[in-house]
Parts: structure tokens; sequence; C-alpha cells
């Protein structure tokens, strides 16, 4: 799933003018997709991390270490957690895939000097309140859904991308079952 996801979402950009870059590794962490546009007031940069679940067994953001003994097996756990263990968690796991030194080290090597919007494009999740702590840490997200919305209503300008053929074939899924 989160490969299609990814490439659907890639299209997404590409199609509201976004020039990608997709899979960027530095060290053994990867950032999901970034992406440039020229806009009348300059380039505008945006940073995408995906994560895509329909059926979420777990939480997007792992347990931190010093939670684990005392509340469970492992860091992947899918025990219901309370607010006070998600908030804490979930603000790690945003200064991991978007605002540690590091991310900003390696946006600016590839677009200096831009003002980066940070977004999370999201399936079903577990708990809504690791959205809402994910949206208090200054990322926007959006569902999936509505990346594919966009998709269906917006015929692409640029043929060829990666995500072309996935979203055409919703545009044709959506089209013939009327």
């Amino acid at each position: 799933m989160a490969l299609l996801a990814e490439t659907l979402v890639d299209e997404w950009l590409n199609r509201r003018g976004f020039f990608t870059m997709r899979g960027l590794k530095h060290g053994v962490h990867e950032i999901d997709l970034l992406g440039v546009r020229q806009t009348e007031s300059g380039q505008e940069a945006i940073h995408v991390e995906v994560q895509v679940s329909m059926r979420p067994i777990g939480y997007i953001a792992p347990l931190l270490a010093e939670f684990i003994p005392s509340f469970a097996k492992s860091k992947t756990s899918a025990k219901i957690r309370p607010r006070d263990i998600i908030q804490p968690c979930t603000e790690a796991w945003v200064e991991k895939k978007f605002t540690s030194s590091e991310k900003n080290r390696v946006r600016g090597l590839k677009w200096p000097d831009c003002e980066w919007n940070l977004q999370f494009v999201h399936g079903v999740v577990k708990d809504e309140f690791e959205l809402e702590v994910i949206r208090n840490k200054g990322i926007n997200t959006i569902s999936l859904y509505e990346v594919l919305r966009e998709l269906k209503h917006s015929p692409g300008k640029i043929t060829g991308g990666a995500g072309t053929d996935f979203a055409e074939l919703i545009e044709y899924y959506n089209e013939n079952t009327r």
C-alpha cells in the first residue's frame, strides 16, 4: 500500500505543478517526497510524508523506548494508548520525520533558501488524536481520500508521470460505475 499511495501522492503533486523528488535517502532515513513549483511570489516548496492504512491495527507513531517496559512489549504495540503516551510519541515521530536538523539539512541541500510546507498524507487512523498532535506541531494533514478526490477532478496537464496510470484507472472506474 505504501508504494501505491506514494505514487498517487506524487501524481497529485505533479498535477498541481510541483517538480518532485521521491524516496530521498540520507543515512538509514528517507524523505518520501520533496516538491517545488514556481509561483508569482517565488518558489513554493513542499515536504510530504505518506503513511496509509485502510484498516489500521497500530498507531502512526511507534512507542518511545521509555514506555516499552511499563506499557507494552514492543514499540509497534497496538495496545490502546492513553493521550499522555500518544502525545510524546507523536511529537517524537514529527521530529524524526519532519523537523529534525538532519531533515532541514537534507531539504536545504536539495533546494536552498526555501520555506518548506510540511504535509502528512494518511489513510484511516487508529486514533484521531495523533493527527491533532501532528497538526499542532505545524504539519498539514490530508487524507488520501482528498488526494484521490482531487485527482479525480483534475485532468492531468502533465502526462507520463509515475502515478498517471493509477489516477487514470481510478477515473475510468469512477466514470463507469455511474
